[in-house]
């Protein structure tokens, strides 16, 4: 099975602030283009192959890209909450330089265990983010079938270096722009092997 993890366009938000699980529309002005931009990578890498399912999670910056990319394919979008961004509780729409720095630096040293007041630390993330591929592993009906994901770079980050039984904290320094992607093959033993990153 291959599974190709897409990030979002850009929201719309100012520099500066924290932002994960708030739900933040689209960069009108970007979006357009930062589509076109995906699905003309999405078609180069399929090569002619069909997915059998576009995934998104539930969050418009990922759901209203995925729709785009669904549409040509005729596909419906299947969101799941599991694949939304990091929750960072009550950081959530503070300026970072107004967020305790004694905190942060607690985060920094512990990112795997550490949780923002009210939120949810990088463990959170990889839980759920394996129980959605343990999910999709029970749907995959053949094993050339092609999944494409429309998500977060902070789960695309951990969920690709918990696939490749990396450390959890190892892949935070990875870049992945917006509308980038990664593609990984799983194979029937479960094993998976990174194609692209940032592609």
């Amino acid at each position: 099975m291959d599974l190709i993890l897409m990030r979002h366009p850009p929201p719309h938000i100012v520099s500066g602030l924290c932002y994960g699980r708030t739900d933040l529309p689209v960069d009108a002005a970007r979006f357009a283009a930062a589509v076109a931009a995906m699905q003309a990578r999405l078609v180069t890498l399929l090569d002619g192959r069909t997915p059998v399912a576009i995934h998104s999670s539930p969050l418009q910056r990922a759901r209203r890209a995925a729709e785009a990319l669904a549409t040509p394919f005729g596909l419906r979008v299947t969101e799941d909450e599991r694949l939304a961004e990091m929750d960072f509780g009550t950081w959530e729409m503070r300026p970072w330089e107004a967020i305790d720095r004694q905190a942060l630096d607690a985060w920094a040293r512990d990112v795997t265990g550490f949780a923002p007041p009210g939120g949810e630390c990088a463990r959170d993330i990889v839980r759920r983010m394996d129980a959605w591929a343990r999910d999709l592993g029970h749907m995959a009906s053949a094993a050339d079938a092609v999944h494409v994901v429309v998500a977060h770079a902070g789960p695309i980050r951990l969920h690709t270096a918990t696939a490749l039984r990396m450390p959890t904290a190892a892949c935070l320094s990875w870049s992945l722009d917006f509308g980038g992607l990664c593609h990984l093959h799983l194979d029937g033993d479960g094993n998976a092997r990174l194609i692209r990153w940032n592609a």
